[in-house]
C-alpha cells in the first residue's frame, strides 16, 4: 500500500510561508467545551436577545419582494441594497456624508482587516497597534509578514504621546507606519473609550506622519449611557481612517456579515484582490431590510440595556466577591471588563485556578504584541447567561483567594 502523500512531516514542506507562520493550532476554538462552564472568555453576544423573529421576519420580506435578486450572484462589493443601507445610516451616524461607493460588505469584521491587510501590506511594512489589542487581528499582520509596534494605553486609552514617538521614529530612519491599528472605541480587552482630544490628535498625526488609522469598532454601537465621542474616519472626513465594522456584535455572530468604510478608490481596490465573489447577497439584503424596516435600531437600543444590566450584575458581583484582590475601571460600552490583579497574583494562576472552579476567563499577555504584558484578566460578561453571572464571580473570587493564599505561604 503506498504511503500517504499527507504525512505530518510532508505537509510543512508543501504549505505556504503564510501556513508555517501560523503554525498548526487552529486560531478560533473548533468546538464548545465538553465540560459544563461558567464562560467569560469570549466576546459573544447574549444568546436570548439574539434577534431571530427580526430577521426571519425580513427574510420573509425579501423573499416575497425580491426573491430573483436575493438569490443570484451579488457582485464583489456586496449586496447594492445594503451598501445602500449602510451608507445612508452611516452618514447618520457619522456627521459626515457616506457614499456607497464607500462600502464594501464583507464575512465579518475580521475578514473586513484581512481584506484591508492583502490590499496594503508588503512584508516588512510596519503596523502601529494599541497594547494591549485584540490577538485575531496581531494574527492577522503577523501572517502579512508587517512588523508590529507596540504603542501602550494608559486608562483612556492609546497613549498619543508615545503615538506621536514611534512615528517620528519611523520618519527619523525613512520609513514610515503604513498604518495604525485601533479599537477607539469600548476598546478590546481594556473596555476604555479613547476621548475627543485624543482622537483629534491621531487624525494631525495620521495626516502629518503621511499614514492613516485602521479603526476596528465592532463594538461601537453598544454604548450604555453615554454617545461616544465622533469616530476615527468621521474627524479625518473619511480620508486618514477606515472604519471596520460588524454586524456579529449587533445582530448575529452566525449572520457573518460586516463591512468597511474608506476612501472610494482603496474600497474599489479592495474588491480587486477578493477572490470570494461576495458576501451572500440573500443575507446581505434581509439584514437591509431590518435597517430600512428600523427593526436594526431598535435591536440595538435592547442591547444597551441588556448589556448594561449585565454589567451591573457583574460588578455588584466582583464588589461582592473580588474586591480585595483586583481593581477596574468602568466601560461606557462594549463587552468586557480589564481587572487589574493587586501585587503578588497573577493572571496565570488566577485564571488556572479559575478553570479548575468550571470558570473560564481571557489571561492578559495574549493581547500583548510586544509580550509587555501587565496583570490582567479580561472578563467578557456579554455572553455568560444572567443567573450565572453571580456564581461565576463568586467562584473566580474563590480562585483569586487561593491563589492569594497560596502566595502569602511563599
Amino acid at each position: 500500500m503506498p504511503e500517504p502523500y499527507w504525512t505530518a512531516e510532508r505537509i510543512d514542506g508543501v504549505v505556504s510561508e503564510r501556513a508555517k507562520t501560523l503554525g498548526p493550532a487552529v486560531w478560533a476554538a473548533a468546538q464548545p467545551e465538553a465540560r459544563p462552564v461558567i464562560s467569560f472568555a469570549g466576546g459573544l453576544p447574549d444568546i436570548p436577545s439574539l434577534p431571530g423573529e427580526i430577521l426571519l421576519k425580513a427574510a420573509r420580506t425579501v423573499i416575497d419582494r425580491e426573491q430573483k435578486e436575493a438569490l443570484e450572484y451579488g457582485g464583489t462589493f456586496g449586496a447594492y441594497p445594503l451598501r445602500q443601507a449602510i451608507a445612508e445610516r452611516s452618514s447618520a451616524i457619522e456627521g459626515i456624508p457616506v457614499a456607497v461607493d464607500q462600502v464594501i460588505v464583507t464575512s465579518g469584521s475580521a475578514h473586513a482587516i484581512g481584506v484591508v491587510c492583502e490590499t496594503l501590506l508588503d512584508p516588512g511594512d510596519t503596523v502601529l497597534v494599541e497594547s494591549p489589542n485584540f490577538p485575531g487581528s496581531m494574527r492577522t499582520f503577523r501572517t502579512f509578514g508587517a512588523h508590529q509596534v507596540a504603542v501602550p494605553m494608559d486608562d483612556i486609552g492609546i497613549r498619543v504621546d508615545r503615538l506621536e514617538q514611534e512615528l517620528q521614529k519611523l520618519a527619523d530612519n525613512g520609513n514610515r507606519a503604513k498604518f495604525v491599528y485601533m479599537i477607539p472605541t469600548h476598546q478590546n480587552p481594556a473596555g476604555c473609550t479613547l476621548d475627543l482630544q485624543r482622537r483629534e490628535k491621531v487624525v494631525e498625526l495620521a495626516r502629518r506622519f503621511n499614514t492613516f488609522v485602521l479603526e476596528d469598532d465592532a463594538y461601537g454601537e453598544l454604548w450604555f449611557e453615554t454617545t461616544p465621542p465622533p469616530s476615527i474616519f468621521a474627524l479625518s472626513n473619511g480620508d486618514h481612517g477606515i472604519k471596520v465594522s460588524s454586524f456579529s456584535k449587533i445582530l448575529a455572530t452566525g449572520l457573518r456579515m460586516g463591512w468597511t468604510m474608506g476612501p472610494a478608490p482603496l474600497i474599489s481596490r479592495m474588491a480587486t484582490v477578493r477572490y470570494d465573489m461576495g458576501t451572500s447577497p440573500f443575507l446581505g439584503r434581509v439584514i437591509a431590510e431590518t435597517i430600512r424596516n428600523g427593526d436594526l435600531d431598535r435591536h440595538i437600543q435592547n442591547l444597551r440595556k441588556i448589556y448594561l444590566r449585565k454589567l451591573e450584575r457583574v460588578e455588584a458581583a466582583l464588589e461582592r466577591y473580588c474586591s480585595g484582590y483586583c481593581t477596574y475601571l468602568r466601560p461606557q460600552g462594549g463587552f468586557f471588563l480589564w481587572l487589574a490583579l493587586r501585587p503578588g497574583l497573577t493572571s496565570r494562576d488566577v485564571q488556572q485556578a479559575a478553570n479548575e472552579r468550571g470558570v473560564v476567563v481571557g489571561q492578559g499577555p495574549q493581547f500583548f504584541a510586544d509580550q509587555q504584558a501587565t496583570n490582567h484578566l479580561r472578563l467578557a460578561f456579554s455572553y455568560v447567561p444572567m443567573e450565572d453571572i453571580e456564581e461565576g464571580v463568586h467562584r473566580l473570587g474563590e480562585a483569586m483567594a487561593e491563589v492569594a493564599a497560596r502566595s502569602a505561604v511563599k
